[in-house]
C-alpha cells in the first residue's frame, strides 16, 4: 500500500467519523422535558385533525340520511 492510497483511506476515516458524529448529534434525543413538550405538540395536533375528521364524518353522515330520507320518501309516496 502506498503513502498516497493510506493517507486516502485516513482522509476517508477521518471524514466518515466526523459524519457520523454530526449525524449522531443531529439524532440524539433530546432532553425528558423538551421530549415530553414535542410529544404534547404532537398529541395536541393529532387531536385538532381528528376533531377536522369527525366533523367532516358528521357532516358526510348527515348527508347521507337526508339523501336516504328524500328517496325513502320518493319511493313511500310516489
Amino acid at each position: 500500500m502506498t503513502r498516497g492510497t493510506r493517507l486516502t483511506y485516513l482522509g476517508m476515516a477521518l471524514l466518515g467519523g466526523a459524519v457520523g458524529a454530526a449525524i449522531g448529534l443531529l439524532a440524539a434525543p433530546a432532553p425528558g422535558r423538551q421530549t415530553r413538550r414535542r410529544l404534547a405538540d404532537g398529541a395536541e395536533g393529532l387531536l385538532d385533525r381528528s376533531h377536522d375528521v369527525v366533523l367532516g364524518v358528521a357532516d358526510y353522515v348527515q348527508e347521507a340520511l337526508g339523501e336516504g330520507r328524500r328517496t325513502l320518501n320518493r319511493v313511500v309516496n310516489g
